[in-house]
């Protein structure tokens, strides 16, 4: 291969490069705006001729995904937290800032986001169970389902167990303010505090006895 030949290929190869380089950051540029403006672009759009419910369908596979790699690096972070932690104490001025920051605000972000794509996928799941899909999946919508009632109904379970355990000890106990009422020695208390983990219970699961009870009017309508 000749000197002039060999340059120009290696011109071609350099202006390929940058011509990459440059699509890759204008994508890039186009997706971070686009975030910005609507966060929802950063789902799965619908396809040419999808029905509802296989659009929700395949929304629901990818948060659901999501959930379960923003849960495991959740896990990772805070298993880890000591050990990353002294490693970053060695370090000095801006790049101790910037890991320190980036540390923190992993820590603060990841379980945070890993609880929104949960909901979402419970959400298109769900809502894939009740919208017209192009092939029937019994099994994995009783599954869907019953993991939506679960979650849904979570909160409002999680204070009539509180409810319940308290009664059977005879303590029920605040954290914020410090508080232990004992049936024995404060009865008023003790029975009030049972009433208001009774009132939010219901509080909470109203809504969701609400959205559930539009869901399976559906099923029980005559077609």
């Amino acid at each position: 291969m000749s000197p002039s030949t060999h340059a120009a290929v290696k011109h071609h190869g350099l202006t390929t490069r940058l011509g990459c380089a440059t699509l890759l950051r204008d994508r890039i540029f186009v997706f971070v705006r686009d975030a910005r403006t609507d966060p929802m672009t950063l789902l799965p759009q619908r396809q040419a001729n999808e029905s509802d419910g296989d659009f929700a369908r395949r929304r629901a596979r990818f948060t659901s995904v999501a959930f379960l790699a923003l849960l495991a690096a959740s896990i990772w972070i805070f298993a880890g937290s000591e050990r990353l932690w002294l490693a970053i104490i060695p370090l000095e001025g801006g790049v101790f800032l910037l890991a320190s920051a980036l540390f923190g605000g992993l820590m603060a972000s990841l379980p945070v986001l890993a609880l929104v794509f949960l909901l979402m996928s419970v959400w298109y799941g769900v809502e894939s169970v009740y919208r017209p899909r192009s092939q029937a999946t019994p099994v994995t919508d009783k599954l869907i389902i019953a993991a939506g009632l679960l979650v849904w109904f979570a909160p409002a379970l999680a204070l009539v167990a509180g409810a319940l355990r308290a009664i059977m000890t005879g303590s029920i106990a605040f954290s914020r303010p410090q508080r232990v009422y004992l049936l024995e020695s404060d009865p008023i208390a003790f029975w009030q505090s049972i009433g208001f983990f009774l009132i939010v219970a219901a509080a909470l699961a109203y809504p969701a006895w609400h959205y559930w009870r539009g869901k399976f009017a559906r099923d029980t309508e005559p077609a």
